[in-house]
C-alpha cells in the first residue's frame, strides 16, 4: 500500500479537476470513464459515488484493477493505481461521497444522480503524469 502525497490528494480533491478510472475487464480489455466524484478522504484511499458506471462497475467487481488520473490545467497531472475493495451503502465514507457530489460542478443540481453506493479504492502507487518526469512514481 502506498500513501499518497498532499499535492495528489489536493488535486484530487479539486472540485474543477478533471478525474477518471481505467479498468480492465477479464479478456483485458480496457475501459476509461470520466469519474467526477473521484475524491481522497486519506492518503491511501480513493472513493467514488456509483453513477452512469456500467462497464467500470463490473469491471471493477470482475478484475479490482484500476488507475486513477487526475488533470487541471494548465498542467497539473497524477496517476493512482489500486486495488478495488468494494462498494459501500451506509457510513462515513458514503456520507462524504453525497456531501462532495452536491458541490462538485459536474454533478451540482443533477436530481437524476442519485448515489446508490460509493466504491473504495486502496492506493498502490503514484506516479508523475506531468512534468518533469511523466511516468516516474513518487509513492
Amino acid at each position: 500500500m502506498a500513501k499518497m502525497p498532499k499535492q495528489v490528494m489536493d488535486l484530487i480533491n479539486d472540485p474543477e479537476a478533471v478525474k477518471f478510472l481505467a479498468t480492465v475487464d477479464n479478456e483485458g480489455k480496457p475501459n476509461c470513464a470520466l469519474i467526477a466524484s473521484l475524491s481522497a478522504p486519506s492518503e491511501d484511499v480513493l472513493i467514488f459515488a456509483d453513477l452512469l458506471m456500467n462497464k467500470t462497475k463490473k469491471n471493477l467487481t470482475s478484475t479490482g484493477k484500476v488507475a486513477a488520473t487526475v488533470f487541471k490545467a494548465p498542467w497539473s497531472s497524477y496517476q493512482v493505481k489500486g486495488t478495488f475493495e468494494g462498494f459501500q451503502r451506509s457510513g462515513p465514507l458514503y456520507d462524504m461521497a453525497q456531501a462532495i457530489s452536491k458541490e462538485s460542478p459536474f454533478l451540482k443540481g443533477k436530481v437524476y444522480f442519485y448515489i446508490k453506493q460509493v466504491g473504495v479504492i486502496k492506493v498502490d502507487e503514484v506516479y508523475l503524469s506531468q512534468t518533469p518526469i511523466p511516468g516516474k512514481r513518487i509513492a
